[in-house]
């Protein structure tokens, strides 16, 4: 995993692409990190990756496939980022060569939080900047295949 100062540059380029900085963009940049922590061992393996993701999609929800695009290279134009419309947030990352896989899933606890966070109007930089530190076992539940 990048240490800090490198997650919080990453986090600054999706946001330059996505147009702002929020939470679920923050959750999608956590969600590709990891994935590439997990199932490859540079970046130069990273159009081995397959991505296909399960969320609603419209924003807030949707803004974390910008995030998982910009830190995996897995776009809806190469075809190796797949959407899915669902009202759970998951995501399967699979390695086309080993078809090793990992599925990360929003953790229920993490969903109730920006849920209530949503309907506060709280879902500022400030917060999504926060989400960047949290512990990965408190947003994410990991499932490797």
């Amino acid at each position: 995993m990048k240490n800090q100062k490198e997650l919080t540059s990453t986090i600054n380029n999706a946001a330059r692409l996505h147009g702002h900085l929020g939470p679920f963009l923050v959750i999608g940049v956590r969600m590709g990190e990891i994935a590439k922590k997990e199932l490859l061992a540079s970046d130069n393996q990273q159009t081995n990756l397959l991505t296909k993701a399960k969320v609603p999609l419209f924003p807030p929800y949707s803004c974390l496939l910008d995030g998982i695009q910009v830190t995996t290279t897995c776009t809806v134009g190469n075809q190796r980022l797949t959407i899915e419309n669902s009202n759970k947030i998951c995501v399967e990352f699979t390695r086309q060569d080993s078809g090793k896989r990992l599925k990360i899933t929003l953790s229920s606890r993490m969903i109730n939080e920006l849920e209530k966070k949503l309907k506060e109007q709280a879902l500022t930089e400030k917060y999504a900047l926060e989400l960047a530190s949290v512990p990965q076992n408190q947003l994410f539940d990991l499932e490797m295949q």
